[in-house]
């Protein structure tokens, strides 16, 4: 098993288009070895979300990364809603 932590900081006027953005995501059900995604905001930082997705092995998340997921985030235009990213 795989999972990819991502934590985004999100100005306040962004919030709704990021949200919608990460709609986009939902593509993600047809991946092979894609298991599941959940999210939200922070509660104590209100302006940071975190994501978390799970594959059923870093080779079917390699093989997204390298086939599908540069479309995808073009798609959503998701780059353009938030300020600052980090994965893990």
């Amino acid at each position: 098993m795989a999972m990819k932590w991502i934590k985004c900081q999100v100005d306040e006027e962004n919030k709704l288009s990021f949200s919608k953005a990460q709609v986009g995501w939902g593509e993600l059900r047809h991946c092979a070895g894609f298991m599941g995604q959940i999210g939200g905001w922070n509660r104590n930082e209100p302006y940071k979300a975190g994501i978390l997705s799970v594959w059923k092995d870093s080779q079917s998340y390699r093989s997204f990364m390298q086939q599908l997921h540069d479309e995808i985030f073009g798609k959503s235009d998701q780059g353009s809603t938030y300020t600052n990213i980090s994965v893990e």
